[in-house]
């Protein structure tokens, strides 16, 4: 999606990297580093496939049982360049991006978890998969919840990183909301179109997911529920959400914040091969 060069642009990054944690910014910068290295190889063999209306991009690697990564808000599949290098040894990866974000393309919808939820599941279906292993970094692990109520055939194993059900005082740091409010009052304040992308991300941010914690004991499926002790996701409403899921295991890094797959790649990388291989 092309994006004029306005002056909001500059103040939406600079708010996005001094302000909010909630969105991968930090990681974004470490990113760039390390996929140059470890991923770049993957390029030439990235693939597209329109599911839902939208063509999402894509790149594989390994060979085994499958696991699909699904990313943070505002990021892409290369927010998993500490993961995907350890689960290709053992696992057949597939790694997309989302509605908007990467190089999968936008439709200009109002952008809820639901939506995207469809949109794994239609992605799945394109490439004739279900019964797959998910792992779910912030925005990909609300997903995968929802994935896993409304798509059962399609989950075997989910493993969510600082997910949320909701946006309220007893889930999210007061903080960081705070700053989640200005960045979207000076979007507006800029005259940024509702429709453009950074307005409608945000807005997911603030006003969205919205599951009812009782629905969780619809996932029969095994679940990693994961976040860090110092996480913008408080632990209360991290610990609520393993208690209402009847296979689930919980794991709070400490230390640890919402960046740990990035910040602490071993410990995390460890937590997740041992769920997923059935240690």
């Amino acid at each position: 999606m092309k994006r004029n060069a306005l002056p909001s642009d500059a103040f939406f990054i600079c708010m996005k990297k001094f302000y909010f944690s909630f969105i991968l910014c930090f990681a974004s910068s470490l990113i760039c580093t390390h996929s140059h290295g470890q991923l770049n190889q993957a390029i030439d063999a990235g693939k597209f496939v329109k599911a839902n209306g939208i063509n999402f991009y894509y790149e594989t690697f390994g060979k085994g049982d499958t696991v699909l990564l699904l990313h943070g808000n505002s990021e892409s599949l290369k927010s998993f360049s500490k993961q995907i290098p350890e689960l290709s040894k053992q696992f057949f990866v597939i790694a997309m991006d989302s509605r908007g974000q990467g190089n999968s393309s936008d439709d200009g919808k109002k952008i809820t978890y639901e939506l995207m939820a469809e949109d794994v599941n239609a992605f799945l279906n394109k490439l004739q998969m279900k019964n797959v292993n998910i792992l779910g970094w912030s925005d990909g692990g609300n997903t995968g919840l929802i994935l896993a109520m409304k798509h059962p055939d399609k989950v075997r194993k989910l493993a969510t990183m600082g997910a949320n059900l909701y946006n309220d005082k007893t889930s999210v740091d007061e903080k960081t909301n705070k700053q989640l409010k200005g960045l979207r009052e000076e979007l507006t304040k800029q005259k940024v179109a509702s429709s453009d992308i950074r307005v409608r991300m945000t807005d997911l941010l603030l006003n969205e997911p919205k599951i009812n914690p009782d629905d969780l004991k619809a996932i029969k499926c095994p679940v990693l529920v994961m976040a860090g002790s110092e996480d913008v996701i408080k632990e209360p409403h991290t610990r609520l959400i393993a208690s209402k899921i009847g296979k689930s295991k919980l794991v709070i890094f400490t230390p640890g914040t919402h960046y740990e797959p990035q910040e602490n790649p071993e410990r995390f990388n460890k937590t997740v091969m041992d769920f997923f291989t059935g240690k």
